[in-house]
């Protein structure tokens, strides 16, 4: 085999030409190095071809797999078939980043996957347009490499091509976490510490969703806020099914949510989206039509979609929180007095 191709692509100003060149590379079958901020990876497209290369080098002539890179959250959704809250919250937390994440998939498999923080990296990734085997960019029992001399010391001519972009940044490989359900383990260490995954799994999303998310949910994240303002394990957030973003809270929620010690009036409206619902531990709709609206999107949350109402211990009779937009000032407090009540009987189930 003749000299492995090299190509010297800054991280800063990355030539976009090379880079569909190296990518062609790597679909037409052959082997890459390029770089990621832990060390230098080996792409490959998980075929036939490229594979039986892959595991000529890395020695791995076993079932084992190798991991992923990937450039999304779509594409490990794509290849797992159902990520969990715990995952989103790990993944929106450490990706893109030294974090590989082992997970299960509906066909009872795992899969390793990683989205690495490099811009280079990235727009290999992109332009391949599909998820790539990348493990270290060295023969089996050798030391992990963090610049291109150090891979082409190992793999010059035994590779098609190498992208050069510098040293790598961490210059240790990723932290490589199983993660079943709410659970984790850790089988190789790197730069993301147990306590840093511990901490995320401790944390609690709490979601309100409302229609315009100017009112309702807007105030009920106030109040929640202010309930457990000292609990550092509750992330509460809130969001409309039908908001107009940016547009700030009502003044007559302002205005009674003052009253109440909250001040909401930097609020400003988002959409739900499902990056959000994905995310969220729980989910406080208003009325069993946003109830409807989230699970006619995505029917898998049916377990953590809750009307508000329903915590709300001495609150009998109709569970929905009626919109209190275009009303009086005095029907405005009796629903920041329902989203008080029910925020209370909720924080008692969280805690």
């Amino acid at each position: 085999m003749k000299h492995t191709k090299i190509f010297k692509i800054s991280s800063e100003n990355p030539d976009k030409d090379k880079i569909k060149e190296a990518a062609l590379i790597i679909k037409a079958g052959g082997l890459v190095a390029f770089p990621t901020e832990t060390v230098y990876g080996l792409a490959a497209l998980p075929y036939d071809i490229a594979v039986e290369k892959l595991r000529y080098i890395k020695n791995r002539y076993e079932v084992k797999q190798f991991s992923f890179c990937i450039h999304s959250i779509e594409q490990a959704e794509q290849l797992t078939g159902y990520i969990s809250p715990f995952v989103y919250k790990l993944m929106n937390k450490f990706w893109p980043g030294p974090l590989t994440l082992v997970l299960d998939t509906r066909q009872g498999e795992t899969v390793g996957l990683r989205i690495p923080d490099h811009p280079v990296a990235l727009l290999l990734l992109k332009e391949i347009g599909e998820p790539v085997f990348a493990p270290s960019a060295n023969f089996a029992g050798g030391r992990a490499p963090v610049n291109a001399q150090e891979v082409l010391k190992a793999l010059d001519k035994k590779i098609d091509a190498l992208i050069d972009s510098g040293e790598s940044k961490l210059k240790l490989s990723s932290t490589v976490c199983k993660v079943s359900d709410d659970s984790f383990e850790i089988i190789r260490q790197g730069t993301i510490t147990q306590g840093m995954i511990a901490q995320v799994l401790k944390t609690k999303e709490v979601l309100f969703v409302c229609t315009g998310n100017s009112c309702r949910s807007a105030m009920a994240e106030g109040l929640m806020k202010k309930i457990v303002e000292d609990s550092k394990n509750i992330h509460i957030s809130s969001a409309g099914v039908a908001a107009y973003e940016g547009m700030p809270a009502s003044n007559e929620a302002i205005f009674v949510m003052r009253k109440s010690g909250v001040d909401i009036s930097e609020h400003k409206a988002r959409r739900v989206t499902d990056e959000m619902l994905k995310q969220a531990d729980f989910i406080l709709v208003m009325e069993q039509g946003h109830k409807q609206y989230i699970l006619k999107k995505r029917i898998e949350l049916t377990k953590k979609v809750f009307l508000l109402k329903e915590f709300a211990e001495d609150q009998p009779g109709e569970l929905s929180i009626q919109d209190p937009i275009g009303m009086s000032i005095g029907f405005y407090e009796k629903v920041a007095g329902e989203l008080r009540k029910s925020i209370e009987g909720l924080v008692g189930k969280i805690k």
